[in-house]
């Protein structure tokens, strides 16, 4: 798959979704969103040999209840508001925390809905490496945001068929990757990616059907800032007890080469 439409599209399945978390956890983002009910769509332009109808456009609808949202990876007929860029470059430019103007439509009319969006695209930009919030409640989020979106990332990497991720999950049984984080005042959370036989998928919470076969542990949201920013390298993070590691030390660090791939491709 060509590179810019594959990042595109984990944008739209991996990053999209984590916008729950600060519809859900974020005191400011819950008040904006309370009431709204709109579609807010992202779409951008392309080789028309890269979508099956030959549109030469991509994009994703995000539709807004009332504080709940779903995400649905098409172009939506009757949107509130549109952000359209010319290319895939350009989208996945803005998306990684760089400067690329889209085409907006419906920003007049709708131009509280534009504000709000906008203001939620900048919690997205707390994932980026170079984001190092102080504020507790902003550490907490960057940290949830950024568990719950490698383990959907992966999920598609490999559904989308990156063919390293699609080697390192075809011969393995059913195992479970779980992340755990140790939430402090704002509570704790997990996610999981679980792999059988070249197929995978991605929850949310901790997996109670059977044992992880790698179990990432980390003791604090501040332990797994550390991790994530490479304050600490990852075998340091361990020796520093920011995060303890159960099971296979081996797939783990594999794991891990495959979460820095797609950090790279994110951000």
């Amino acid at each position: 798959m060509d590179q810019e439409l594959m990042t595109a599209r984990l944008f739209f399945r991996a990053a999209f979704p984590v916008m729950k978390v600060p519809l859900a956890d974020d005191p400011a983002i819950a008040k904006a969103f309370k009431g709204v009910r709109a579609h807010v769509q992202f779409s951008a332009d392309c080789d028309p040999a890269l979508t099956p109808d030959g549109s030469g456009r991509v994009g994703a609808c995000l539709h807004f209840d009332d504080g709940e949202l779903t995400v649905v990876e098409e172009l939506f007929e009757t949107p509130d508001l549109v952000l359209h860029f010319p290319s895939l470059k350009a989208m996945n430019t803005l998306l990684r925390g760089g400067l690329a103007m889209p085409r907006i439509r419906g920003g007049l009319k709708n131009f509280g809905l534009l504000v709000k969006m906008l203001t939620l695209l900048m919690r997205l930009t707390l994932m980026l490496p170079t984001n190092r919030p102080k504020d507790p409640l902003k550490r907490y989020l960057k940290v949830k945001m950024s568990i719950y979106m490698i383990t959907t990332a992966l999920s598609n990497f490999n559904r989308l068929g990156n063919p390293r991720m699609r080697e390192w999950t075809a011969k393995q049984p059913d195992r479970i990757y779980q992340f755990s984080v140790g939430g402090g005042e704002f509570g704790d959370f997990a996610a999981y990616l679980r792999v059988r036989g070249g197929q995978t998928k991605a929850g949310r919470g901790l997996y109670a059907r059977r044992r992880p076969f790698v179990h990432f542990r980390f003791t604090s949201v501040d332990g797994a800032l550390a991790v994530l920013l490479k304050e600490v390298a990852f075998v340091e993070g361990v020796d520093k007890g920011c995060v303890s590691i159960d099971g296979s030390p081996e797939y783990a660090a594999q794991l891990n080469d495959l979460m820095a791939v797609l950090q790279g491709m994110l951000t």
